[in-house]
Order: structure tokens, then C-alpha cells, then sequence
């Protein structure tokens, strides 16, 4: 089963230099920017994602989930913090859960759970670079070295932990 991408909206768009350009001039646009690139990404991936833009103090947006372009949008109810959502749906889902914000509040939260977090500039980096492997039809995964790697020698092991090792699993789906 492929990870659940739940996303900080507006974290994502303000860590990232031409979402934040564009969000700078108008929220809604900025908005757009980012859920036309993830459902770029979408495709490359087909993983399911989740983007939560905060509501919390606006009236005129709606708190009901809306599917666009393949991806569920949420906005934060009135009262209710897009962090607190966050939080809320990652501890709620049973199985892989990647949770995109660079909020260490968030990742705080979520460090006993079994979800990954991740930051927002870690998962632009994934982004561009799952975009250039389709457009060029090339894996840039085999280049990365995780730097556990088998010694043929006998002595201590050098695997990683069986929770890296699962972490690293799912980042590699990404």
C-alpha cells in the first residue's frame, strides 16, 4: 500500500521560493500554484495526497473536503488550527502516513507515531526530482547512498535499524 501524503499547505508554499512569489501577490493563485504541481507530481507518483490549508479565522472558505485534480483539499474548521488537523488525520490513519511540513511542532506531535515527517524543502527536492526522472526517464534513486551498505567481511552488522530502515522504505516510495 502506498504512503498517504498529508501536506501543510501553506507551509509547503511559503518554504518553497516560486510558490512564495506567487502566493505574495494572491493567496488564492499561490494555492492554485501548489495543487497544479502536486497533481504533476501525482502522476508521476500516484500516491494519495491530502493537502490542510488553515481556515482557522476566514468565513469564506469551506470546511467541507473537496477533490481536485485528484487530491483532497481540506480547509481547517472555524476554532481549529491546520496543525491540529494534522495531527489529528496522521494519528487517525493506521499504516504509512508521510506528513509534509517543516512546523517542528507538528513534528514533535507526531515523533512517537508511525508516520514519517518530512520537511517542506526536503519534499520540493522529491518533487523536482520525481518530475526530472519522468521527463528524462532516468532513476536518480540508485545514485543516493544511505550509507548502510553490507560489509563483505565478518564482524558487526551494518544495517540500519529495523525504524530506519522502514523510514527510509517509505521515503523511497516518495
Amino acid at each position: 500500500m502506498p504512503p498517504t501524503l498529508i501536506i501543510d499547505g501553506y507551509n509547503l508554499i511559503r518554504n518553497s521560493p516560486a510558490l512564495a512569489a506567487i502566493d505574495r501577490r494572491d493567496i488564492e493563485e499561490g494555492r492554485e500554484a501548489l495543487l497544479s504541481r502536486l497533481s504533476e507530481y501525482r502522476k508521476v507518483r500516484r500516491l494519495p495526497i491530502v493537502v490542510v490549508f488553515d481556515g482557522m479565522g476566514s468565513y469564506h472558505v469551506s470546511s467541507k473536503p473537496e477533490n481536485r485534480l485528484g487530491i483532497k483539499i481540506v480547509f481547517s474548521r472555524q476554532g481549529q488550527t491546520a496543525d491540529d488537523y494534522i495531527v489529528s488525520l496522521a494519528m487517525s490513519r493506521n499504516g504509512d502516513t508521510v506528513v509534509v511540513t517543516s512546523d517542528h511542532g507538528i513534528h514533535q506531535r507526531l515523533n512517537a507515531s508511525n508516520c514519517v515527517c518530512l520537511t517542506s524543502e526536503a519534499f520540493e527536492t522529491k518533487m523536482d526530482e520525481a518530475l526530472y526522472e519522468f521527463l528524462k526517464g532516468e532513476d536518480l534513486s540508485e545514485e543516493r547512498d544511505d550509507g548502510f551498505r553490507r560489509n563483505p567481511r565478518k564482524g558487526a552488522s551494518k544495517r540500519a535499524p529495523k525504524k530506519l530502515r522502514k523510514r527510509m522504505e517509505i521515503l523511497k516510495k516518495l
